[in-house]
């Protein structure tokens, strides 16, 4: 960030930077914690995706995804804070030969099924 960039950053951005930041509760990273990605590669992917699909819905990416830095095994590595939509979207979206992904995508239709 610039001085020229802090010096117009407004309250009003900060306020709504803060508003669709309280909602960024998870990690992507957490999708490989639970091997749902085989690779930092194959979460970027999801991630894309997920963000295709609200972009294709008109909702607000601001609200479901940030860009974050963290380390990760002594070296800094790209992640994403994400709202609960965007994780579960982000999982639906990873590699379907995986069992917690697969698991998640029969619970899903399982409970659309049921809303019927």
């Amino acid at each position: 960030m610039t001085i020229e960039h802090i010096a117009t950053h407004n309250p009003i951005e900060n306020f709504t930077d803060s508003l669709a930041d309280r909602n960024l509760t998870r990690y992507a990273s957490e999708i490989l914690e639970q091997h749902g990605c085989s690779s930092l590669q194959d979460l970027r992917i999801a991630v894309k995706r997920a963000t295709e699909v609200c972009s294709c819905m008109h909702m607000p990416l601001q609200e479901n995804f940030k860009v974050v830095y963290r380390s990760r095994n002594g070296e800094v590595v790209q992640d994403w804070r994400l709202s609960p939509m965007a994780y579960l979207l982000t999982a639906l979206n990873s590699d379907s030969r995986n069992t917690f992904v697969a698991q998640l995508q029969v619970e899903m239709v399982k409970r659309m099924l049921n809303q019927t």
